[in-house]
């Protein structure tokens, strides 16, 4: 909308017949617009107030329909709204304008500039405030009382949350933190200097999408009551959405983050969309609680990825994403469907006390250097079918920050656990962890494996493994540690024990007899009866003899 055309409409409208008994209104109008355009700030600011008050008379005029109230009040908005889209030349500058004194070679008046630019964010700044008062009145119960100050405004319209506030393009270089905001679009914005969202409320939909954060901004501790999208952002700084809560979906699809991104504490109660986008540095989401779906879909992490102590209530997707530094799951709580499939990550993957109580797709992920699912609990299927567990090549142990070693020990797998063909070019150890369904190591590749202490509990597949660099490990090194044992209510030809032809190790296998059944079963291992469970010692108290 131009201004100037606006201006001259309004001046035709005045003479209609049909509204002489608004003609003072209009001349109110026409005098409030003039005096947003004018040059001097205070003037400024009093039609800015004007103009504000006069959306609150349409709205609340009943002598007229309500669409047509609704249509006035949302021409004054747009007026208002438009002002504050037009590009000043400062914006640019805040930084610099904002230092303590003028940096080396600066070109033009600091100080004047430098009360140019205060000046142009009071009068910007304060058409948000007028807005937001209003809004928050709107949100706010009836009977709690409001602050009266010398802008207080009559009892509001319900009607301002019917409007629509266009931020498309603006140029924002002030700070809105714990402003209200209705139906607003922000989407292509720029945001000057650190864009400060801080404690700020959001209701109807609003957009971001397209915005670009050029510093570092703040969301922290943000309501968002309806949809909210940022797909293709673009945060230059720190992104701080720490303590924001999410009340509808929200999409950060294809947002790319430069700064630090943290999400700590942040509450999504709804679906939350992340795909597709990029986190160049470091990405904190502790403590995450999702209640639906949740999408890190192909998403690229070049810094640490810490999703520590969250928890995805709904299903949880990561399937094709890249982790270039540690990615951190551990104590974290999958309610639904975990999807890793085709994930990579090259540095450390921590998973130790993580409780995935849906199925877990880990097919065909790429584990490099360490991967730890230490006391790891899976409720449903397990499947890191094709997956890779990679050690890579190095001249010293300085080399690695960490230990190159895979670790399921002391997870416990419900169900079905499957990791045929899986390649573990790392070691492997299994040590204590509980197969209480079927567990497939079908054409698995191992440089070495233990299984100290494990618990097979239904069918164990072992045919066409490969142990390159010593053979497979299912006695105890330690006193103190129990052999692996497996259950003897199974059938003999659901434990199959099987090395390739080209393995340079295999298993040593002997007999064990329980129950009038004789099962062959690897060296030093024994057969366990499921019946023989003692609750007071949390063991199981009948054993064969170490097969032999």
């Amino acid at each position: 909308m131009n201004l100037n055309k606006l201006l001259t409409a309004l001046r035709q409208r005045k003479n209609t017949p049909a509204r002489n008994q608004q003609a003072e209104r209009y001349e109110r109008y026409t005098h409030a617009l003039e005096q947003f355009l004018d040059g001097q700030p205070a003037v400024r600011l009093g039609g800015a107030y004007t103009l504000a008050n006069l959306a609150d008379d349409w709205l609340t005029d009943d002598s007229f329909p309500e669409q047509v109230r609704l249509e006035e009040a949302q021409t004054i908005i747009d007026a208002l709204t438009e002002c504050i889209r037009t590009p000043y030349p400062f914006a640019q500058k805040r930084q610099v304008l904002e230092s303590d004194e003028a940096p080396e070679g600066y070109e033009g008046d600091f100080t004047r500039d430098q009360e140019a630019l205060r000046e142009e964010q009071l009068v910007r700044r304060t058409v948000f405030m007028e807005f937001s008062r209003r809004l928050a009145a709107v949100a706010e119960s009836p009977e709690k009382d409001r602050t009266e100050d010398q802008h207080a405004v009559p009892p509001i319209s319900p009607m301002w949350a019917d409007l629509r506030f266009d931020f498309g393009g603006v140029p924002i270089f002030y700070p809105l933190r714990q402003l209200h905001f209705q139906n607003a679009d922000f989407a292509s914005a720029t945001f000057y200097g650190p864009a400060d969202f801080f404690g700020a409320t959001f209701h109807g939909d609003t957009s971001f999408s397209a915005a670009q954060f050029t510093a570092d901004t703040s969301f922290h501790g943000a309501n968002f009551n309806d949809w909210v999208g940022f797909s293709a952002a673009h945060f230059a700084g720190a992104a701080e959405f720490s303590g924001a809560h999410f009340a509808d979906a929200a999409s950060f699809a294809t947002v790319t983050f430069t700064g630090e991104a943290d999400f700590s504490d942040a509450v999504f109660s709804a679906a939350a969309d992340f795909a597709v986008s990029s986190f160049e540095s470091d990405a904190n989401f502790s403590r995450l609680n999702t209640a639906g779906v949740a999408s890190f879909a192909a998403v690229t992490f070049d810094g640490k990825a810490v999703f520590t102590a969250s928890t995805f209530h709904d299903e949880a997707h990561f399937a094709a994403s890249v982790f270039n530094r540690p990615a951190v799951f551990s104590k974290s709580l999958f309610g639904g469907a975990a999807r890793f499939a085709g994930i990579a990550t090259k540095q450390s993957a921590m998973f130790s006390n993580v409780r995935f109580a849906g199925a877990a797709d880990f097919i065909g992920a790429s584990f490099t250097q360490y991967a730890d699912f230490d006391e790891a609990r899976f409720d449903g299927d397990a499947t890191f079918s094709r997956a890779s567990f990679i050690a890579l090549p190095r001249t010293s142990y300085e080399d690695m920050d960490f230990p190159q070693y895979a670790c399921f020990d002391k997870v416990t797998f419900a169900q079905d656990a499957d990791f045929s063909k899986a390649t573990f070019t790392a070691f492997v150890g299994f040590g204590m962890v509980t197969f209480a369904g079927a567990v497939s190591f079908n054409g698995t590749s191992f440089e070495g494996a233990y299984f100290e202490g494990a618990t097979f509990g239904q069918r164990a597949d072992f045919r066409q493994t490969s142990f390159m660099y010593v053979k497979p490990s299912f006695e105890a090194l330690e006193e103190r540690l129990p052999r692996a044992r497996f259950s003897a209510q199974a059938d003999p030809q659901d434990y199959l024990f099987e090395a390739r032809l080209e393995s340079r190790h295999g298993f040593s296998c002997g007999t064990a007899t329980l129950l009038n059944r004789t099962f062959v079963l690897p060296l030093g291992t024994v057969r366990y009866d499921p019946d023989s469970w003692d609750e007071e010692k949390q063991d199981y108290t009948r054993f064969s003899e170490p097969a032999k």
